[in-house]
């Protein structure tokens, strides 16, 4: 594909740049967008030698050609070699008209809005990533992510204030994020190629085409575009066989060096494997094999890190992922003493049903399922290295207390409320009280593992009385105490302590009883 750059001023004093497009695939000049100066004749093309290619290290890095070079064909040694994604094989083909109908109507109509907005700014405004793989999958995903070639944060200003949005700025990747009043998120972007100096760390980033933009993502699959601008809206691009990859059910890296670039991709390509039930192209394989198994993984930082991790464990199964990190030795990067073994195995796989037992109970507890993974993953694990893979993901303080105090409370409990004999209700209340509801359904869940029958049943009987009781609060309080004429002091805690126990036992169900409970013990 010829590209011949030429400089812009929108309106507004937003200087922005721009690209007039010449298709080779199908010999039609690319139509700018409506409000933009029509392109200028350039000088001999063929004498200016300038037209880009893709050099094999990276898509987003270019060089010059020889002019008499054919374009219809991939140069020696460029990204046309065997299982790497190749911009000179698929052509842009217009989308069908029913692909942004599947949109609900009011992002539909947004996105036609901020179209029309982009025209009268001269620039050009794409729906870019995973909102466009998922529109061709027909699945449901309404996370808008736009990219603008020009000033993209300029531009979410303009969007912001005509739309009274809330409006934060990431001025290093040249980003910016909108909350809109009825609460949908969009995020604006300026079109961009990226550049590392090493592996693992984040790139610096500089404006480009949309082509090259496309070109520094992870996979073909969220390397398609579709333009928003009137004259062109719906048009679709797809350079480098996205569309193709989605239909084989493929997953490929869009040059060789990508998962050198961005360990995180290792994780990405793992989550969209299981998620979608695709395979990993041959040659994708062996690079993903080849970067996990050396130590790029260790110079993420903790937050990265915890950022894939989590996500990885927020599909909707990740079981199935979890024995992929187990197989290419992923686990090492949170502990090297963390291992999928048989019985955390048997763990991690009994938390699906232990979730859906639970939300079917509890409809109102906020499960942070992620966590539950996590700590089912660990569950075996000595406190040290549960305290090392705490650190190293820097986990919240939140998240911190529930992954390190659920290993070592569940083994405990779940002794006591399955073991032969009457286990009283207050009893149950004291054994649980400190848990989370995460650790809970861990409970839960390694209960499921080992076996089923009678003690599971009394398990799920414990812990739906437990629910209820939890809840249960004493009519007395520590001023009735006072003024039944106990001192202050530690007692208070013990006698209201012991009055909700007998609450919950069914001892005492009214203040009078209560009031009777405690002057007993008082003059006992």
């Amino acid at each position: 594909m010829a590209l011949e750059m030429r400089r812009n001023q929108g309106k507004n004093g937003i200087g922005l740049s721009n690209y007039d497009r010449v298709c080779r695939t199908d010999d039609r000049p690319w139509q700018r967008p409506s409000g933009s100066p029509s392109a200028t004749n350039s000088k001999n093309r063929g004498d200016q030698a300038s037209e880009l290619l893709l050099d094999k290290t990276s898509p987003a890095t270019v060089r010059k050609r020889d002019s008499k070079q054919k374009i219809n064909s991939p140069p020696h040694g460029c990204l046309g070699c065997r299982g790497i994604a190749t911009m000179w094989t698929m052509k842009n083909q217009p989308v069908p008209g029913r692909l942004i109908q599947r949109l609900p109507k009011k992002i539909q109509r947004l996105l036609r809005q901020v179209g029309a907005l982009a025209d009268e700014q001269g620039v050009a405004l794409y729906l870019v990533g995973g909102v466009v793989r998922d529109l061709l999958l027909k699945r449901e995903n309404w996370d808008l992510d736009l990219t603008v070639e020009g000033d993209g944060v300029a531009f979410a200003r303009l969007v912001a204030d005509r739309y009274k949005a809330g409006l934060a700025v990431f001025e290093r990747f040249a980003t910016a994020r909108l909350v809109f009043p009825d609460g949908l998120k969009v995020d604006i972007a300026t079109t961009r190629q990226e550049s590392y100096a090493q592996p693992a760390v984040l790139p610096t980033v500089q404006p480009a085409s949309i082509e090259a933009d496309l070109s520094r993502r992870d996979f073909t699959i969220n390397a398609i575009a579709v333009q928003l601008n009137q004259r062109q809206f719906g048009r679709l691009l797809d350079p480098y066989g996205g569309r193709r990859d989605l239909r084989e059910r493929t997953i490929r890296v869009l040059h060789a060096g990508s998962f050198q670039d961005d360990p995180t991709r290792i994780f990405r390509a793992i989550r969209f494997e299981q998620r979608f039930g695709f395979r990993l192209e041959r040659t994708t394989s062996r690079l993903l094999v080849q970067a996990a198994s050396t130590n790029l993984i260790q110079r993420l930082s903790g937050p990265r890190l915890q950022n894939e991790i989590l996500l990885l464990l927020a599909e909707r199964d990740p079981v199935r992922a979890l024995v992929r990190l187990g197989q290419l030795k992923l686990l090492r990067f949170l502990h090297r003493g963390l291992c999928y073994r048989k019985d955390v195995k048997r763990t991690v796989t009994a938390v699906p049903k232990a979730l859906t037992w639970w939300v079917s109970r509890f409809p109102d507890s906020a499960i942070d399922r992620p966590i539950v993974y996590l700590m089912a993953l660990s569950s075996e694990s000595s406190p040290s290295v549960v305290a090392t893979m705490i650190r190293r993901l820097v986990l919240s303080r939140e998240q911190a207390k529930k992954v390190s105090t659920g290993a070592s409370l569940v083994d405990r409990a779940l002794k006591s409320l399955t073991k032969e004999g009457t286990v009283r209700p207050s009893q149950v209340y004291r054994l649980l009280e400190d848990f989370s509801d995460e650790a809970l359904v861990l409970l839960l869940a390694k209960k499921l593992s080992k076996q089923q029958g009678v003690r599971l049943s009394l398990l799920r009987r414990h812990l739906t009385a437990y629910m209820k009781n939890r809840t249960m609060k004493t009519a007395l309080t520590g001023r009735d105490l006072q003024a039944m004429g106990l001192q202050m002091g530690p007692q208070y805690k013990t006698i209201l302590g012991k009055l909700l126990d007998a609450r919950i036992d069914g001892m005492v169900t009214t203040e009078a009883e209560e009031r009777a409970f405690v002057q007993e013990r008082l003059t006992g």
